[in-house]
């Protein structure tokens, strides 16, 4: 591990993806207030909303001004890849049914011509 301190925006959005992989954030929850958040992470106010933008920009949290910042409804699959291997599995599935819609099309067309 390298001796340098941790950049203090990775630190805020460290925290908040960490908080999101144990679930101790869920879907649309509220995340602490950008001064909160300053506070418990010992970084400037400044440093939390360039951690949230980062965050926003990932797809992981969303704001309403005035209300807050909130976690996104697909963040924790987004971190742990679950999202991608559910559009893996949905497009498996797919193909499986395709290739059993042209199988029974070949069956009906070989059944079709011994016939004749």
């Amino acid at each position: 591990m390298s001796d340098e301190p941790e950049q203090p925006v990775l630190r805020v959005i460290g925290a908040i993806e960490g908080q999101i992989l144990t679930k101790q954030l869920v879907a649309h929850g509220k995340l602490p207030s950008i001064r909160d958040l300053a506070e418990q992470l010992d970084v400037a106010y400044n440093t939390v909303q360039n951690g949230l933008k980062e965050l926003r920009a990932k797809g992981l949290v969303y704001s309403h001004k005035g209300k807050g910042s909130f976690v996104a409804p697909k963040a924790f699959e987004l971190l742990t890849g679950a999202d991608v291997d559910r559009s893996l599995a949905e497009r498996v599935e797919h193909l499986e049914q395709a290739l059993a819609k042209a199988l029974e099309r070949l069956d009906r067309l070989d059944g079709g011509g011994s016939e004749a």
